[in-house]
């Protein structure tokens, strides 16, 4: 009998292109840990499928979909995107990528490592990376909780009752393939995840606006976007590298924000200040173990020495 594979990697897209997702620089990331990949392509009105099947790669499988208009809210139609092809993967571990989420190349060995170390322990069913959140262009970035020290189990075991829920941000396992599900028991891998969603020309975020499963609706295409749809005390100079695989794009794009320009808002709500504050706790002590999670957290989150703002 045929030994599974160890890792299967999963991306779900649909109008990619159109959309100015990095949905190609995501699957290129993933792709030297994984044993295969699934792309779940909805059909799209571009050449999204064309340019997933000309990156030429033997492991990746393209499984054709459509999007019905009867899953309601609309945004659960990620999930339920996602559950395709999540009950597709035969590896022991799902590396779930979103489509402008990308891992750094230095990530990959340690991941691949801790998922071989983990693979046959029951009590681990997830692992965690931490999302990094660029704004606008890749020498900025989001340092304000839920867009900085915020924690995602993009690595599930599919085959303990794994369901993909809500946004597809997330996951519950259903013991047993039970009726009542729960968070998964997730370990901490110390890894960030490069997330470029808001890196984009203000017309690139004007198409994202309109996608149906957007909450944010159409963000129209105001030059001064970037400007005011944050506080200027919640953006901070990216210091660290990119990964390779987002040079060109990145070069393309240029930058789209600049912190000295007036039109920065500077005013913030009672929320956004709170915000703050609770993220300047969070860079000196850690985020604590009992914060809010969709997970069940094994030990603690693991400590970065240097974080790259």
């Amino acid at each position: 009998m045929e030994k599974s594979p160890l890792v299967s990697g999963l991306a779900i897209i649909r109008n990619g292109v159109k959309l100015d997702y990095a949905f190609l620089e995501s699957i290129r990331s993933a792709l030297p840990i994984c044993d295969e990949f699934i792309c779940v392509v909805g059909e799209s009105s571009d050449d999204t499928r064309a340019r997933i099947a000309a990156l030429d790669d033997p492991k990746i499988r393209i499984v054709d979909t459509d999007w019905s208009d009867h899953v309601q809210p609309r945004k659960c139609l990620l999930a339920q995107q996602t559950n395709i092809g999540l009950h597709l993967c035969r590896g022991v571990w799902c590396l779930y990528m979103q489509s402008a989420e990308v891992l750094h190349e230095e990530s990959l060995l340690p991941l691949r490592a801790m998922m071989e170390q983990t693979a046959d322990d029951p009590k681990v069913e997830a692992l965690l990376l931490e999302r990094l959140t660029f704004y606008g262009d890749g020498q900025h970035v989001l340092r304000a909780y839920p867009e900085a020290f915020k924690y995602v189990p993009r690595i599930i075991k599919p085959h303990i009752g794994a369901h993909s829920i809500r946004d597809a941000m997330s996951f519950a396992v259903f013991d047993g393939w039970s009726t009542r599900g729960r968070y998964p028991r997730a370990m901490d891998s110390g890894e960030y995840l490069y997330r470029y969603a808001l890196v984009h020309t203000p017309e690139g975020l004007a198409a994202r606006g309109t996608a149906v499963h957007h909450a944010h609706g159409d963000a129209g295409t105001d030059p001064d976007a970037f400007y005011t749809r944050v506080p200027r005390a919640w953006v901070a100079e990216f210091a660290g590298s990119h990964p390779e695989v987002m040079g060109g794009r990145l070069g393309r794009i240029g930058q789209q924000y600049d912190s000295a320009d007036s039109r920065c808002r500077q005013e913030m709500s009672i929320k956004e200040r709170l915000r703050l504050l609770e993220s300047a706790a969070y860079r000196k002590i850690g985020l604590p173990s009992w914060r809010g999670q969709r997970f069940d957290l094994l030990g603690k989150f693991r400590t970065k020495k240097d974080r790259p703002w």
